[in-house]
């Protein structure tokens, strides 16, 4: 192998003496105090612990969906505990690490940086039940903001704007306690993997969307409010940065904007300086805004010059339009409902389920509920196929993950199969007000659920024992069944405990009749559940033998088969037998209120399972009799509507 110069010296050294004069020189770099070096400084925080700390927190906040296997409920406290403990004696270890490096950079002697630190962690520990609450609400609000999100779990998984808003969170909470260091450590990490960024000093309301994320600045002093959207490469940023007499920054003063309630904000708009967006603004993409913005307003930018488009009188719509006399009395029997009927207690879970038709009622639950502050879970889903069908998949799961569940929707969830199962499986409780009005609402809880309870219990007394029942009206209704082999229940507006759901307004005795005895003739002269109803209207008449109808007369009779043929055979079944108790409610044609008028009975077809029949069919649909008489056994219970017990 012939040599080349590459092979000449074999032998390679460095030599000492420059390595060592570089040595010096950076050496004496490090005595010019310009505050990269830290080598004669106290113990800081280091990134790393901060970061495994941070994993930890997010495992209580997102159970099952971090680097943990998912546990069971019983085992599910064990991992918080041991998460938690270990957290507070990592965490207590590095805020006190933070407060002794302020103490030394600003010469405080005499604090107490370890009785500060355990104060702050305190803090923010105690504030994870709240945490996740808000948290909760940004998901849903990412679900309900965004059209290609297909379910709640895709969104923690994938979501940056969730996750950078969750980090901001836990880290406001140690910058409102004034922590030195961590929190930004906190939010520049969050930045870091989102592209969201997101100072700890700011403030955030709930049910927040911040969609794609990346670009999004959020200073220190910027204040948002609820139900905020916000779009990629949105800043709110400081215009100018007030200085003091030597002509230095003035550190934390008011510089950075505040967004009201409602307000989106799209993809590349600058907000910038102490400036406030109006409740429900609109602001447009790339828009650049120095100043105060009024409720309701849209700004989008056309080249050359902005173009604002203030808003003209606007005739409110929903919940906004109704007389505030309306709202009032709609607000109170939310309340009502909360505290009288289902009797929340503290840490329970609420779902409210709603559609469209009953909007206005949903909003009655929501403000009701954040005027006693109470963890509230709105859902608004698509009007169901009709009574006793299931709603869609996702609000069947978040059914069973809360302690208590309100469906006012426009047919009714009470018997359909994801309630029964909700209640006998996981103890949920609640009520359901199918086809509820803003005017039936507003009336329904004037009675007091002791007084329903009382009517109730003479009814559930006299009917012990009885064995037949046969019920007459002058227009030609004359119908027996046997009863007793299922219970006499009572909806009187007492729903306190697990597995109880009933409907509001209430009031009724109800039973399943005893399987193939119903035989007869009814004639329905007043409401039939999902179809319209005025007084005048022909009556509906129905032939039953061995417990089922078998012939319908009259128009609205034919419509009835119609509805329950396009089930099944199952569904022409009697399924209830039910007696009217609420003296304050009137025949309005709607049969949630019709029902439970005091003097009225009411048969059913369909779904019986849920009152503790055999029939499990995806509907169930009442029909009222009005001044009927009732025979316990032969022994005359009511005449022409008018109680004889």
């Amino acid at each position: 192998m012939k040599n080349n110069d590459c092979m000449k010296h074999k032998q390679f050294s460095c030599d000492p003496e420059p390595l060592d004069q570089l040595v010096g020189r950076i050496c004496e770099t490090y005595s010019d105090g310009n505050g990269i070096n830290h080598n004669e400084g106290c113990n800081l925080p280091r990134e790393s612990e901060i970061l495994h700390i941070l994993q930890d927190l997010l495992e209580i906040i997102f159970p099952g969906f971090g680097g943990r296997v998912p546990q069971s409920a019983d085992n599910l406290k064990y991992m918080v505990g041991e998460i938690l403990s270990c957290c507070r004696v990592e965490l207590c270890d590095a805020v006190a690490r933070a407060f002794r490096y302020n103490c030394q950079i600003y010469s405080r002697p005499g604090c107490s940086c370890m009785d500060a630190a355990s104060d702050a962690v305190s803090y923010l520990l105690n504030s994870i039940p709240e945490i996740r609450t808000l948290v909760k609400q940004d998901v849903q609000a990412a679900y309900d903001g965004d059209p290609a999100a297909k379910t709640l779990d895709e969104i923690v998984l994938s979501y940056p704007g969730v996750k950078a808003l969750t980090i901001h969170r836990l880290a406001h909470c140690l910058h409102e306690k004034k922590v030195p260091l961590i929190p930004r450590m906190m939010s520049e990490y969050a930045h870091r993997i989102t592209g969201i960024d997101i100072h700890p000093g700011a403030t955030i309301g709930r049910s927040v969307f911040i969609d794609h994320g990346t670009g999004v600045v959020i200073g220190e002093t910027a204040e948002i409010g609820s139900g905020v959207k916000i779009y990629q490469g949105v800043t709110l940023g400081a215009l100018s940065f007030p200085k003091d007499s030597l002509g230095k920054i003035i550190k934390g003063a008011k510089r950075h904007p505040t967004i009201e309630d409602d307000v989106t904000i799209y993809a590349g708009a600058t907000i910038l300086g102490a400036v406030t967006i109006g409740k429900g603004s609109v602001i447009g993409g790339n828009v650049w805004i120095t100043e105060n913005v009024e409720p309701g307003t849209k700004i989008s930018i056309a080249p050359p010059q902005l173009t604002i488009f203030r808003p003209g009188p606007k005739t409110p719509t929903g919940w906004d339009a109704l007389p505030e006399e309306k709202r009032a009395v709609m607000l109170d029997s939310a309340r009502k409902v909360f505290r009288e009927a289902l009797g929340v207690r503290k840490n329970e879970t609420i779902l409210l389920i709603y559609d469209k038709p009953t909007e206005n009622v949903g909003k009655a639950f929501i403000n009701a509920a954040a005027m006693l502050d109470l963890t509230l879970t709105p859902r608004m889903i698509e009007v169901t196929g009709g009574n006793g069908t299931d709603p869609d998949p996702e609000t069947i799961a978040m059914m069973q993950k809360h302690n208590i569940v309100i469906g006012a929707t426009k047919f009714s969830l009470t018997h359909c199969a994801a309630m029964t199962a909700a209640r006998e499986n996981f103890g949920i409780r609640g009520c359901t007000l199918p086809g509820i009005t803003d005017d039936l609402f507003a009336r329904s809880m004037q009675v007091s659920p002791k007084e329903l309870q009382t009517a109730g219990q003479r009814w559930k007394e006299r009917l012990a024992g009885v064995r037949k029942i046969r019920i007459v009206t002058a227009k030609g209704t004359d119908i027996t069944f046997g009863i007793g082999k299922c219970p006499i229940l009572v909806d009187d507006a007492r729903f306190e405990s697990a597995g109880v759901v009933g409907n509001i307004p209430a009031g009724e005795v109800f039973m399943v009749p005893d399987d193939g005895t119903a035989n007869g003739r009814l004639v329905v002269d007043a409401s039939i559940a999902s179809m319209p109803w005025k007084e005048g209207d022909p009556d509906c008449i129905i032939d039953i033998r061995k417990g089922a109808a078998v012939d319908f007369e009259s128009e609205r009779g034919k419509q009835l088969e119609k509805t329950l043929a396009q089930v099944d055979k199952q569904a022409f079944i009697v399924a209830e037998f039910g007696i009217g108790t609420n003296p304050f409610l009137q025949l309005s044609g709607n049969l949630l209120e019709d029902e439970k008028v005091k003097g009225t009975i009411h048969i059913a077809f369909g779904n019986s399972a849920s009152m503790g029949g055999s029939n499990q069919v995806p509907v169930h649909i009442d029909c009222l009799i009005r001044e009927p008489d009732i025979f316990a056994d032969d022994v005359k219970v009511m005449e022409k509507g008018e109680w004889k017990v």
